[in-house]
């Protein structure tokens, strides 16, 4: 059975199919490295927004479609990407992709890019990003992969399918982990090297750095005394890396998608 073409997108839909018969195959770019609760590491990669635009926008002007994504308030009144394919004919595709607001300009501006990137590769139809449901799968994830799909409309909200935001991770269990050597509370040191590399990615506010660590280690946090040795190191491994990164906002972004990513297995 052939699916109808929304009304008014008849231009659109033709072009984009066009578009869709010419798609290169990406390399991808950027590869991130991203630590397991359970232990463990893996790694991931996908192409980065300047390489996806240079190889889709020229290929969508050929045939009378542009892309836009800007930030902005959605719909519902919170931080988004509202996106939009564009035809000649005036026809539009839209969409909206939330975002959190919290956390310093850096942080913010990794989840703009981001959402950037996936708005464009998800309406366009092309593979930007390293398939995960069999890494997922062997992880023993008791869910499915919660990469976030943006809400599109034509011209109104339609419907909402996801957020692009890694969500804060309800807590496994009402107590906190009994002490062992791995789950003592976390050391003078741990504590410092923390609060030091918080303010190099730039998140300097306490609460969005609370946010930032209960989404990284997979539970709630009323304050990083609660953190262990175990989730301290780990942490302290991320924001490392992101400190490290040419733009640590973007990575460290792209560190809290990934969490977010593999929460079925926390």
């Amino acid at each position: 059975m052939t699916a109808p073409t929304p009304p008014g997108l008849a231009n659109l839909a033709a072009a984009l199919a066009k578009v869709q018969t010419k798609l290169p195959k990406l390399e991808r770019d950027r590869t991130v490295e991203v630590e397991k609760k359970a232990g463990g590491t893996y790694t991931y990669s996908y192409v980065t927004l300047a390489n996806l635009s240079d190889a889709i926008l020229p290929l969508l002007a050929e045939h009378g479609l542009s892309f836009a994504a800007l930030p902005g308030a959605g719909s519902d009144g919170k931080m988004c990407v509202r996106y939009h394919l564009m035809h000649e004919s005036g026809e539009v595709l839209a969409g909206e992709f939330p975002i959190s607001g919290e956390g310093g300009i850096q942080m913010i501006g990794g989840r703009i890019t981001y959402a950037r990137r996936y708005c464009l590769a998800a309406i366009v139809g092309v593979a930007a990003d390293e398939d995960d449901e069999s890494r997922l799968a062997d992880d023993g994830a008791r869910g499915t992969a919660q990469r976030a799909a943006p809400r599109q409309r034509q011209q109104r909200p339609a419907s909402e399918t996801g957020t692009a935001t890694a969500r804060q991770a309800s807590p496994t269990g009402g107590q906190p982990p009994l002490p062992t050597d791995s789950s003592a509370g976390l050391s003078p040191a741990q504590r410092g090297m923390v609060q030091a590399l918080f303010g190099k990615v730039g998140v300097q506010d306490r609460g969005a750095r609370l946010n930032v660590a209960a989404q990284l280690v997979g539970r709630q946090l009323a304050s990083s005394n609660e953190l262990t040795k175990a989730e301290a190191s780990a942490l302290i491994d991320t924001l490392d890396k992101a400190s490290k990164a040419d733009d640590p906002g973007a990575a460290l972004a792209e560190a809290l998608a990934a969490a977010a990513e593999t929460g079925a297995d926390r």
